[in-house]
């Protein structure tokens, strides 16, 4: 019962982060708005076990987007908020498609069969749960101290802009949750 409590909240944590960032930027990047709904969309799957798509294949488009979306990072036309908020994107991004594996369950991210190789799935599973946590507690920061720009000084692009990094770190860490039970 638990796992279907933090699979709920996690999904409803991802819509919002959606939500937040169609609504907060007058242009929103197509890049962006891609990988949240992949991330959705792969989510939804893995968590309703619909199998449309084999969870290893989420997870490769999940980190394909991460990928696209992080293209122009270093652009000069975008501020320093906008840049720090697309790599926290790709960021949860590359740690969802990480817990998708894990969650899929024996063999989706290497299981005790490949042990030999390195690392345990045990030990892999603590450290994405930790790098979770870590990305939790960035969002939190990043949701408090970020800089909001004249034209967003309006009080729902405020609360829009800040709700989007908390709702990510909250799927992120709810789904590191589901991981762990």
């Amino acid at each position: 019962m638990a796992d279907v409590l933090l699979h709920a909240g996690a999904l409803g944590a991802t819509a919002l982060s959606i939500c937040c960032l169609a609504a907060s930027r007058p242009r929103v990047r197509m890049q962006e708005l891609v990988l949240a709904v992949a991330m959705l969309l792969a989510m939804t799957d893995v968590v309703l076990g619909l199998s449309l798509v084999a969870p290893v294949w989420w997870a490769a488009v999940i980190l394909a987007t991460a990928m696209l979306s992080t293209a122009g990072l270093r652009d000069r036309g975008s501020s320093r908020a906008v840049r720090s908020a697309r790599a926290m994107d790709a960021l949860g991004a590359i740690l969802m498609a990480t817990l998708l594996l894990l969650m899929a369950g024996p063999g989706a991210a290497g299981d005790d069969a490949h042990a030999g190789h390195g690392v345990s799935s045990t030990a892999l599973a603590c450290a994405v749960v930790g790098a979770s946590a870590v990305f939790a507690a960035a969002s939190v920061h990043m949701a408090v101290t970020m800089r909001m720009p004249r034209a967003a000084a309006s009080f729902p692009v405020y609360v829009l802009r800040r709700a989007a990094p908390l709702a990510m770190g909250a799927s992120v860490l709810l789904m590191a949750a589901v991981a762990v039970v």
